[in-house]
């Protein structure tokens, strides 16, 4: 039968928590993330299959795909879900035309989690003689 005294089984129990400890490893100077998601929409229709980009004043920026409904949620890195906790500029790559002075679009992620709805402008039409 084997016998441990305490001071073997303390060793293992610390080299589990160390080793689990590990595991959860993020770098120190991972800025704070929190969770985005929203909804885009041009001219009160859902936009699919649209890009978007939220890029604060410095640091990483987040990415996201709209689908079908104009649903996105965005990506911090391959690994990371969410945006950096801060003021964003946000851009959208579509290929549909619409009014960028219109729809200069600005976020701001807090902790917690974040739904925000992005809602852009069509061009204006141009009259014609």
């Amino acid at each position: 039968m084997l016998k441990l005294d305490s001071s073997h089984t303390l060793k293992w129990v610390s080299l589990l928590g160390l080793f689990l400890a590990g595991c959860s490893y993020q770098p120190d100077d991972m800025p704070k993330i929190a969770p985005v998601s929203g909804v885009v929409t041009l001219d009160g229709q859902p936009l699919p299959e649209a890009e978007i980009l939220f890029q604060p004043a410095s640091g990483r920026a987040s990415t996201g795909m709209t689908d079908e409904n104009g649903e996105y949620t965005l990506l911090f890195n391959r690994n990371t879900y969410g945006a950096k906790v801060d003021d964003h500029d946000v851009s959208i790559i579509t290929y549909k035309q619409f009014d960028q002075e219109l729809s200069k679009l600005t976020a701001k992620v807090t902790e917690g989690d974040n739904v925000i709805n992005l809602e852009l402008k069509s061009k204006p039409k141009t009259k014609t003689r």
